[in-house]
């Protein structure tokens, strides 16, 4: 399973990647809104960070016909390379535009998907990513897990190789359900990744091992022991 950090913050992105085994992160205009520098100066250190770590980042385009979406495309790739994923919307310009991308050689993610033929129509289209809104999904009244796993089916079913790139959560059980469903990918919040491994057994336990050691060993470390 991919693990995608969803923010446009770079220090953010980097304090996830010390920690955990992250394939890269992604944005949308609603996050890029958020930035709290100038975005050319933003998409600089996106590039560089990109480059180091060999990461994939997702950006999507703000244009409203294919025409544009798919220039836009084609500037994003040459400035990203071929780290970059662009984010289509799942409407009628942006299946088009996901062909004509595809033709060029260029990632696409078809992204605001709400339904498995949604989904469907990107793959087919030659996507290699759809991303399903989850919560989105449940705000509307269907299901967004439930969803997921039809999609998953689908295109085990019909051989396609586009990903399945889960977004939008609100809890951890939502992610954890999606792993079970077969999943590709997820893309989450920074907090989201501490809640994650975030268990309090597992506290308890090393509570337990501390208090052992320090009265037997005081202060020492194991390693303090190796002649």
């Amino acid at each position: 399973m991919e693990f995608y950090v969803d923010i446009a913050d770079m220090d953010a992105v980097r304090a996830v990647n010390e920690y955990f085994p992250i394939d890269g992160f992604t944005t949308n205009p609603n996050i890029l809104t958020k930035a709290n520098k100038p975005l050319s100066e933003m998409f600089g250190e996106y590039r560089t960070y990109i480059e180091e770590t060999g990461q994939r980042i997702f950006v999507q385009v703000t244009a409203d016909d294919a025409d544009g979406m798919v220039e836009q495309a084609q500037r994003l790739h040459d400035y990203f390379g071929d780290r970059l994923v662009v984010k289509l919307p799942a409407v009628r310009e942006g299946y088009r535009a996901c062909k004509r991308c595809k033709a060029m050689g260029i990632d696409v993610c078809v992204t605001v998907v709400h339904s498995m033929m949604q989904a469907l129509m990107a793959a087919k289209a030659g996507a290699d990513y759809t991303a399903p809104y989850i919560s989105h999904i449940d705000n509307i009244g269907a299901d967004g897990v439930r969803c997921v796993d039809e999609i998953v089916k689908a295109f085990d079913r019909f051989g396609y190789t586009c990903k399945v790139l889960g977004a939008s959560f609100r809890t951890v059980e939502q992610v954890e359900k999606l792993a079970v469903a077969g999943c590709h990918a997820v893309t989450i919040t920074p907090e989201t990744f501490d809640m994650l491994i975030a268990h309090p057994s597992t506290d308890v336990s090393m509570q337990g091992f501390n208090r052992a050691w320090h009265d037997k060993f005081g202060d020492n470390q194991v390693s303090d022991y190796l002649e």
